[in-house]
């Protein structure tokens, strides 16, 4: 049984050959055939122009967002208050 699900998004952790790879968090873009036993995915960050192909037990489910997905924390149109301690 699969762990991740098509549009999850997760964190992938290279292993030690790709290393010096971005690692980060990426969205599960399509379930790929096993290969020689382990769940393969292809996975999409939008920082990089390219998919990836990765094994299950590389991937980690994600607390973040994608860029184009973070919760806007402040309105840029508010105005700010300076508040001077005494």
């Amino acid at each position: 049984m699969r762990r991740f699900s098509v549009g999850e998004v997760v964190t992938w952790i290279p292993d030690l050959v790709l290393r010096s790879e971005t690692h980060g968090d990426y969205r599960i873009v399509a379930a790929m055939p096993d290969r020689d036993g382990d769940h393969m995915y292809r996975i999409k960050s939008p920082l990089e122009e390219y998919e990836r192909v990765v094994r299950e037990d590389l991937l980690v489910k994600s607390t973040g967002y994608l860029p184009e997905e973070a919760p806007r924390l402040i309105d840029l149109k508010m105005p700010i208050k300076i508040v001077e301690g005494t």
